[in-house]
């Protein structure tokens, strides 16, 4: 009788097991068919860099990648260019660099739609390589633009960013991939978390969706045992404000320094980019990275801002500066074609201004949605 007992009261916590196993694996599974993770479009034209945590493949070439029409393109120096680009600047020309994140890219447009394509049309003589990298923060950016132009002659470099930008320097991870950071040691910028791991990047599914792994009951169990006999890995702990306001103060002065000792003007461009779907309300600058820029003087470094220029379009017309709802395609809320249109007249204008272009070079666009 007492083994019966024993039998069946096994047998019920065995039926338990399965069902809270069960569960466990159908709540999963409920919420990440809501809440599931598709490769990065990136993932299409980037690979994996030790450095930089990834870069754009050269000559790459994906069709239609953010829809019908809309192909990206890269150089053999992994530039988002259809056209090579000489070592040398070309008599009678300015070659104006471009680097920052997917707004200049370009993420959701075309190769002949991004803001530097557009300034090559806008203004003659002028070449625009567009270094833009999707997901990079100022401190890879800055990286990108030291290591892609040491054999590359260049009269004006030009560093676009969205707020975004400044805040992605104080982490280590960017959607879960692997990045450099910056952190201060004597006062002194001390590159961290190189080689960046390559395992997140060999796993995109993975690495993407481990946030819908850690509903199962399992994946629980793990961490909790791992942390008793310590051996769970401790998160990250983001840098802190003060601290990432010198960073980027230094950041931006290493990109000016470059630039000069390459013979060229550094300009710092900062981008508008919404808080949400709103295009009435533009995503405000940190605190830290307002204080940054207030240091960062040394060497010369000419600052365009162009949130006036977002703000003088009629509030009816700004949604068609940027990709929101069905027109998106994931590209979130990124730079249309007239988005792009009108940076580059805003930038071209502004360059004409600084009289770092020959006279007359640039056509003079309307203010207006392009």
């Amino acid at each position: 009788m007492g083994r019966r007992i024993a039998l069946g009261l096994a047998a019920t916590a065995v039926a338990l097991l399965l069902l809270e196993g069960a569960a466990s694996l159908a709540v999963f599974l409920w919420h990440a068919r809501m809440n599931v993770w598709l490769p990065l479009p990136e993932r299409a034209h980037t690979a994996y860099d030790p450095e930089l945590g990834w870069i754009a493949e050269p000559n790459a070439r994906v069709p239609d990648l953010y829809g019908p029409g809309l192909s990206l393109t890269t150089n053999a120096r992994g530039f988002r260019n259809a056209e090579e680009f000489a070592s040398a600047v070309p008599a009678g020309v300015t070659r104006a660099v471009a680097i920052g994140d997917s707004f200049t890219l370009g993420f959701g447009v075309g190769d002949a739609d991004t803001w530097p394509a557009r300034l090559e049309r806008e203004c003659l003589r002028v070449e625009a390589p567009n270094l833009g990298q999707a997901g990079y923060g100022v401190d890879q950016s800055v990286l990108h633009y030291v290591r892609a132009t040491r054999d590359f002659a260049h009269q004006v470099a030009i560093a676009a960013f969205i707020a975004d930008d400044f805040s992605r320097v104080r982490s280590s991870q960017m959607v879960l991939y692997g990045k450099p950071v910056f952190r201060l040691r004597d006062d002194q910028l001390h590159l961290e978390n190189v080689p960046v791991p390559r395992a997140p990047y060999l796993a995109p599914w993975l690495t993407q969706n481990l946030r819908l792994l850690e509903s199962l009951r399992s994946v629980e169990l793990g961490r909790r045992l791992a942390s008793a006999f310590g051996a769970e890995r401790g998160a990250y702990v983001p840098t802190p404000e003060d601290e990432t306001t010198r960073v980027i103060a230094q950041l931006l002065a290493e990109f000016a320094r470059t630039a000069h000792e390459r013979s060229a003007t550094p300009v710092l461009v900062l981008l508008p980019s919404l808080a949400g779907v709103d295009p009435e309300e533009f995503a405000p600058l940190p605190d830290y990275a307002r204080a940054a820029l207030r240091e960062a003087t040394q060497p010369a470094l000419v600052k365009f801002d162009l949130q006036l220029d977002f703000e003088a379009v009629p509030t009816s017309q700004r949604g068609a500066l940027f990709l929101t709802g069905p027109r998106s395609r994931g590209a979130g809320a990124h730079y249309s074609t007239a988005g792009n249109t009108l940076v580059a007249r805003a930038i071209a204008r502004r360059l004409d201004d600084a009289q770092l272009l020959p006279p007359g070079a640039c056509a003079q666009g309307s203010p207006g949605v392009p």
